[in-house]
């Protein structure tokens, strides 16, 4: 791809609302290019480029990519980028964000700016999708997961671009590519089947990594009844709407009915989640308005908590025996110390009857 490099006023520029990276945060859309700029700022790092802006002028080797729609200059590649030098040229439209720059901005740069910056006129979006995909999907400047999903999805549907073409052109050799457009397909399965509104988030923001990650665990996939297909759509059964709509909950949560999601990280919380629907009292419990915390218990089973609460009671005496020497003489810690002897004492009973019955009592087994 061998394009003109030419120069155009920034003020004849505008934010590309399009921009998959804005997808993940809600009400950006349709937004203005002043609400877009003031999200760049919040949440893209945009003083590192004023800094390097200001102090080596824009690198005119590094143009942004315009494509022409509805008679607007539209930044499908290099929107914060633009987003400094809008900031330079009139610092008062990101309020004080500027102040700590104002006394660096040299008028030789500042001219350079408002002459124009290098762009690349480009004939339509499907022009720069090899470019933008390689650089933001497996490339040094890396999109969020959801980002990346959208722009795969856009190139696939839109531009006919096979997901095997894409994965090709832009070195993917771990399946991303595909793993990434079959989890916003069940986004969108969500949308049309459950009413899920992926901007009704609890937090504000979709962490769609849960969701792509989750989608490979067993008893997930079993919970929806979610088949993943080689050619990258996913089919969840319609009996099991119900089941969908509860995970969505899950994993996002709902903003409007304040309803905060059963995951919260994605380690320990998808594995725990993974092992609560494999268990139908525990999965019940969770329908119930159990916590996760609370469902995990159930699906772990008594004798797993038993033998863990044993171990982590026999590591915590060894430790205050450790720590015995300091010991000052307090009467309320001798009390403790023998109610967690007469405690173990009833323990050792109770286990010693279970394991020999009638049997001659044997001496107390240690392994140490």
């Amino acid at each position: 791809m061998i394009h003109q490099i030419e120069l155009c006023e920034p003020d004849k520029l505008h934010f590309d609302t399009e921009n998959p990276r804005l997808a993940e945060f809600n009400g950006l859309s349709s937004a203005t290019d002043q609400k877009i700029l003031e999200y760049l700022w919040t949440n893209m790092a945009v003083d590192e480029l004023v800094m390097s802006i200001l102090a080596q002028g824009f690198f005119a080797h590094e143009p942004l990519y315009v494509v022409e729609e509805n008679g607007r200059n539209i930044v499908v590649e290099g929107n914060r980028r633009l987003a400094a030098v809008k900031s330079i040229l009139n610092p008062e439209t990101v309020k004080n964000r500027m102040a700590k720059f104002l006394s660096k901005r040299d008028e030789r740069v500042i001219q350079e700016l408002k002459d124009g910056i290098p762009i690349i006129k480009l004939s339509s979006r499907k022009e720069a999708w090899r470019y933008i995909g390689f650089k933001h999907v497996n490339g040094a400047a890396k999109w969020g997961s959801y980002a990346k999903a959208q722009y795969i999805y856009s190139v696939h549907s839109q531009f006919k671009i096979s997901l095997e073409d894409i994965a090709e052109q832009i070195g993917d050799s771990n399946n991303t590519v595909k793993k990434l457009y079959q989890g916003l397909m069940v986004i969108k399965e969500a949308e049309s089947r459950v009413e899920f509104d992926p901007e009704d988030t609890y937090s504000g923001s979709l962490y769609f990594s849960h969701l792509y990650t989750a989608m490979g665990y067993d008893n997930v996939k079993k919970y929806l009844g979610l088949q993943l297909l080689e050619d990258g759509n996913v089919v969840i059964p319609k009996e099991n709407n119900e089941q969908l709509k509860n995970f969505m909950l899950w994993l996002f949560g709902s903003g409007s009915e304040k309803v905060e999601p059963a995951v919260k990280s994605q380690n320990p919380d998808l594995r725990n989640l993974n092992k609560v629907l494999g268990n139908k009292e525990a999965t019940i419990a969770l329908l119930s308005s159990a916590s996760l915390d609370e469902a995990f218990e159930i699906a772990r089973g008594g004798s797993a908590i038993f033998e863990e609460s044993l171990i982590n009671a026999k590591r915590s005496i060894q430790k205050a025996l450790a720590n015995s020497p300091f010991y000052k003489g307090s009467e309320d810690l001798l009390r403790i110390a023998g109610t967690i002897a007469d405690t173990a004492d009833s323990l050792y009973k109770t286990m010693d009857e279970k394991c020999n019955g009638s049997k001659p009592k044997p001496k107390r087994l240690s392994e140490d």
